[in-house]
């Protein structure tokens, strides 16, 4: 086999209702299996505007070292573009066999690590493949689906951020303007002199709570009240644990910075097949490199 790199970026996606962000880790798996029970035709999502169609090739849910994890293969095609064939030996030229709802299959890889607060990706980006925006508009029709189907009142729908490769202050530093920021403080701080909530230390709940900041409309929240937090975090006795923070880039696009965010890898060596495409194994062996997974 042959050896090609591949760009890859890396997202979190969650639920949105409304102006809020969060995420259930239940309604989300249940949405992927339900996801993964369409039969070929009901996967399949037409995008007549950029004559494209969206649909999945697999769908994998693995368990490793306590974590879940999916793995996602998307295929897309091109359609209503079937111009003639030309020769590479001669330049001849011959009529194509393809019909007009037919076009070049392509493959995209996608790997998440779904835990209580987001589903962490990591994306093959593609010129000719289907995109994260692609992806989140075709499971944000799926999701309505699901939800008229099984007569579930909710109103919520994916979004995805981008997490840039740089560390966390550099992509502070650079970002245009933060909205919202999830502080996740130790669950004892439920039982500190400040809170005083609970007393008997019979709260049942997950080791970390969410403080969630947002700022004014149209404004943004202070770059050095984040970056003063965020020098807290490794000091000694401190209930700061975490800081996730939404926002907008120079771009003005959605970006998502986390304090667990080191600088990342923005392209893999991945196997070809004979027929020039990624061999499916190899990218997600890199991928779950890029997750820390060793077995």
């Amino acid at each position: 086999m042959s050896l090609q790199k591949r760009k890859i970026a890396y997202h979190n996606i969650v639920f949105k209702n409304d102006e809020n962000n969060y995420f259930d880790n239940k309604l989300f798996f249940k949405f992927v299996d339900y996801l993964d029970s369409l039969n070929s035709d009901e996967k399949t999502f037409r995008d007549d505007k950029n004559k494209k169609a969206v649909s999945i090739e697999s769908i994998e849910q693995i368990k490793k070292e306590g974590m879940d994890f999916l793995k996602i293969v998307f295929k897309s095609c091109k359609y209503n573009h079937f111009p003639d064939y030309m020769s590479s030996v001669d330049g001849s030229e011959r009529p194509t066999d393809k019909k007009e709802y037919e076009g070049d299959k392509e493959l995209t890889h996608m790997m998440m690590r779904v835990d209580a607060s987001e589903a962490y990706t990591i994306f093959e980006e593609r010129r000719n493949g289907v995109t994260i925006g692609g992806v989140i508009k075709y499971f944000n029709k799926v999701l309505a689906d699901y939800f008229r189907i099984n007569k579930i009142d909710n109103k919520s729908y994916f979004w995805a951020g981008n997490i840039p490769p740089e560390d966390f202050l550099t992509s502070l530093n650079k970002a245009k303007r933060i909205n919202i920021a999830d502080i996740f403080l130790h669950e004892s701080i439920l039982g500190s002199e400040g809170l005083n909530l609970i007393t008997d230390g019979g709260f049942d709940c997950r080791e970390e709570l969410v403080l969630t900041m947002k700022s004014k409309k149209g404004e943004s929240i202070r770059k050095t009240a984040i970056k003063t937090l965020y020098s807290r975090i490794s000091s000694s006795g401190t209930k700061l644990e975490r800081i996730r923070l939404y926002g907008r880039d120079i771009d003005n696009m959605d970006v998502t910075l986390d304090s667990l965010q080191q600088k990342k890898k923005q392209e893999i060596i991945v196997e070809l097949r004979e027929n020039g495409t990624v061999d499916t194994y190899s990218i997600f062996a890199k991928m779950e490199e890029l997750f820390g997974i060793t077995e």
